[in-house]
């Protein structure tokens, strides 16, 4: 598992994908840092918007580090090699997932540095807030991460990949914003249980709410397993 582990963050420095990943993270980060900071003509920085796009980004962000995690195994006919060695599906899948993880917590921790100069100009920040932002920031990658690299396993096109992570992720980010115009009061309940920006917004309103953790975590664990149910089904046959 462990080599794995090590083989997956190898790959993310010595092909384009992880600088392409880590230079669009912290342009978009810093764009979108600035235009609610600086350029946001107050004397008060609006990190509650800053954190709110954000997770708008992720949409593009999160599918650019996911794409080749399996597509790239299963285009070079690789995957057979992981189906046979030593170490368990499990064991692949979540060495995998924790080197995109990893690579993810990387660019957070570089942008975050932002805060340093917000501080030194003088800005207001709400430090309590943006800790607790900051912690749903990783929740929510946690949750992205494992539907992108779900979608990966199922197609040998990282390309392909990307574009139904991009419109799978659009859809869990923007179904809550539909529910005006539902009818069933059933059917606006389910959307706003499967909807990740609905969750988010209770806290970007100042309600932390614990099963919004949970939720994430779990909707995780849920892809995390899905991708081994893949390849679990792909050695059986």
């Amino acid at each position: 598992m462990l080599a794995v582990f090590k083989k997956e963050m190898r790959a993310y420095f010595t092909t384009p994908i992880g600088y392409v990943f880590l230079a669009v993270f912290i342009a978009v980060g810093a764009v979108i840092f600035a235009r609610f900071t600086y350029m946001a003509g107050e004397g008060e920085a609006r990190i509650n918007d800053y954190f709110s796009w954000m997770v708008v980004a992720y949409v593009l962000l999160i599918p650019i580090l996911t794409m080749k995690i399996f597509s790239d195994e299963l285009k070079g006919k690789t995957d057979q090699l992981l189906l046979t060695s030593p170490v368990s599906i499990t064991g692949i899948v979540v060495a995998k997932y924790f080197a995109a993880l990893c690579m993810y917590l990387l660019a957070v921790a570089v942008s975050s540095v932002n805060y340093i100069f917000l501080a030194v100009n003088g800005y207001k920040l709400q430090f309590g807030i943006a800790a607790e932002m900051f912690i749903f920031m990783i929740l929510i990658g946690l949750a992205c991460i494992a539907v992108g690299i779900f979608i990966s396993a199922l197609t040998e096109s990282q390309l392909v990949a990307a574009l139904i992570s991009m419109v799978t992720l659009s859809l869990m980010l923007f179904t809550g914003a539909f529910n005006n115009m539902i009818p069933f009061a059933w059917l606006r309940t389910l959307l706003d249980y499967v909807s990740i920006s609905s969750r988010y917004k209770q806290l970007a309103d100042g309600l932390f709410d614990f099963t919004s953790v949970l939720y994430y975590i779990s909707l995780a664990g849920v892809f995390v397993l899905l991708t081994i149910r893949v390849f679990e089904k792909k050695r059986w046959h």
